[in-house]
């Protein structure tokens, strides 16, 4: 019998980590290198071995590139919009192409060390969108051979969150920090739960210090970061009553913090930790009781769409219907609803704003279809994003089976809420 499992993946552009749920610890656990247990950092490049005429990636790349006559492909993640191609082995490749065998082979290297391997989820955890990554990790499904809704893409801040809740609710009884220094700088994010009023809320608040404070500006000096990172860390500290403090990134790598540690450590425990968005998207990967919080609370973050969008039945209880309900990403906020007009040629959408307890409503006239009998004209009403307040409401005609044949008209309804 197969071993099942469900695995998390932080996708950076230098680096990749993997963990599984451990049923036994019932826990993720990060995946280590191979030939180096000591680190789980993965290196993004890729070897081809002329000698053995097989493909490596992160560590195992890295060891045969100094053992082995080939061809090292690094660069993949700067270069995905070049229309460059590499030559290896006679053959000619795209980094698009190149980013989706190097995203496999890291998963494959994984699996490869059981005798029988089938994955039941996977869930990508990348640093922000980005149209052209999301694009070709949608695709991935094809590659692996598996259904399409096995593998499924978030950020670093929803796995973050995913992380931090399904911790020791003691540690986010009050608010609770997040600094993420990667090799962009220092984003700080803090959480904060409201649970005494309805709808109960995790709101997440961002503030932006890459300009203040990143790995290039202070290079060497290392006392100077300390200080700076101090000042910030005691600002934002008076801000909340904070409960606990999560680092991650390299940025925190190394150890130089010393003023600033006694300042974050004020009444607060402080956690530094690269896997935190690795095992935060295997949480989500197993889902269940590790997805509670988003059951229980509204989450509102930058990237999360705040409305549920639907229609009004229009009947005596003015019935609302769903398309999509909000408090996800808006990336991953879709959804269809097919309807059966009765007597009318108009669809009223209506907008309800979660926060604000408010609603805007739009009456859409369906214009040009074909005159029918009542309850014979059927719509397929379809809801995408372009951000978390835009996007649109796609409205198709079905037809009514064989005796009523579609017109294969569409009509796009843009909305900005």
């Amino acid at each position: 019998m197969a071993e099942v499992f469900y695995i998390g993946m932080d996708l950076c552009s230098d680096f990749t980590q993997l963990s599984y749920y451990n049923d036994i610890k019932r826990e993720p656990e990060s995946v280590s290198q191979l030939n180096n247990k000591e680190t789980y950092l993965m290196p993004n490049i890729l070897f081809y071995s002329t000698d053995t005429e097989h493909w490596y990636v992160g560590g195992e790349a890295s060891e045969a590139r100094f053992n082995e006559n080939g061809t090292v492909v690094d660069g993949i993640f700067e270069n995905l919009n070049s229309e460059e191609t590499i030559t290896v082995a006679g053959r000619e490749y795209t980094y698009k192409e190149l980013f989706t065998m190097m995203v496999k082979l890291h998963i494959d290297t994984f699996l490869y060390r059981y005798e029988a391997a089938e994955i039941r989820k996977l869930v990508i955890s990348v640093e922000t969108f980005d149209h052209e990554i999301f694009g070709l990790l949608s695709e991935l499904y094809k590659e692996m051979n598996v259904d399409k809704n096995v593998i499924e893409i978030t950020s670093h801040l929803d796995s973050g969150l995913y992380y931090i809740f399904n911790q020791p609710a003691e540690l986010w009884n009050n608010s609770v920090a997040l600094y993420d220094y990667s090799t962009d700088g220092l984003n700080y994010y803090r959480i904060d739960i409201s649970k005494n009023k309805e709808p109960k809320t995790i709101n997440v608040v961002h503030e932006d210090y890459t300009g203040e404070i990143s790995l290039s500006k202070y290079g060497n000096d290392t006392y100077q970061m300390d200080v700076d990172f101090a000042k910030i860390a005691e600002y934002e500290g008076k801000k909340a009553y904070i409960s606990a403090v999560f680092l991650t990134g390299v940025g925190f790598s190394n150890k130089w913090m010393k003023k600033s540690t006694n300042v974050l450590c004020q009444g607060r425990r402080v956690f530094v930790g690269q896997n935190i968005y690795t095992k935060g998207a295997c949480y989500r990967a197993v889902g269940g009781e590790y997805s509670s919080f988003y059951n229980e609370y509204f989450v509102e973050t930058k990237e999360n769409v705040l409305s549920d969008i639907g229609i009004s039945l229009g009947d005596e209880k003015d019935t609302f219907v769903p398309i999509v309900t909000g408090g996800n990403q808006w990336y991953n906020t879709a959804g269809t609803l097919n309807v059966i007009m009765d007597d009318t040629d108009k669809v009223t959408i209506v907008y309800k704003n979660r926060k604000f307890d408010d609603e805007k409503r739009e009456v859409v006239r369906i214009h040009g279809l074909p005159k029918r009998p009542n309850k014979t004209t059927k719509l397929s009403l379809e809801v995408e994003f372009e951000s978390p307040n835009e996007g649109a409401v796609i409205i198709r005609d079905m037809g009514f089976g064989k005796m009523f044949p579609t017109t294969n008209k569409i009509y796009r309804k843009e909305f900005k809420i």
